[in-house]
């Protein structure tokens, strides 16, 4: 039996009513209006009449918020320091064996809030842009895609919904031209 907790919808709509109060205070902005209506009821797709001001949460709130994505974060963060194919690359198998130990809370710290405010989230990533802490790794498009699968790993583990998964997947393929920089 797995003794790690999934991300179930219970989980999920806890962290919702746990932050989705201070994202609306926030005014965080990042929901749609739900436009898709029964033609014979008016109603919604989950069944609420329209012109009630429904919306659709968003990626950050389905996801479950910050303490659901700081668990995908550090379990892919793992994954990926000991992922043979990205040690196959010299400066990322170095910054593993000597940066790790120090530096990997802080940068699982700070990709949970890239991912959260990606997301959609009431957050602001305040880190180094991605292309100043990645160059010195020169990432090829392979290492790029693995990482994105160590995600996608993880987020299966946690039982994220495949909607939610391809939602997340995208936004980080948006990062691409900024994070892959191969050695000349």
């Amino acid at each position: 039996m797995n003794s790690e907790p999934t991300i179930d919808r219970r989980r999920t709509l806890k962290g919702i009513a746990a932050v989705g109060a201070s994202a609306a205070l926030a005014g965080s902005g990042q929901t749609t209006t739900v436009a898709a209506t029964d033609d014979e009821t008016g109603d919604d797709a989950a069944g609420t009449p329209q012109g009630t001001g429904a919306t659709e949460p968003s990626l950050y709130e389905r996801l479950g918020g910050i303490f659901a994505i700081a668990a995908v974060v550090d379990r892919f963060s793992d994954a990926i320091i000991t992922n043979p194919k990205l040690n196959a690359n010299p400066a990322l198998q170095a910054w593993n064996e000597t940066e790790a130990a120090v530096r990997l809370p802080g940068l699982k710290f700070m990709r949970t809030l890239w991912i959260a405010a990606l997301a959609g989230g009431p957050f602001e990533y305040t880190g180094v842009p991605l292309d100043d802490a990645h160059q010195d790794f020169h990432l090829t498009p392979e290492e790029f895609n693995e990482v994105g699968a160590e995600i996608v790993r993880a987020l299966e583990h946690f039982e994220v919904p495949a909607r939610e998964r391809q939602e997340l997947v995208d936004a980080y393929l948006q990062s691409m031209p900024e994070v892959v920089n191969p050695a000349q």
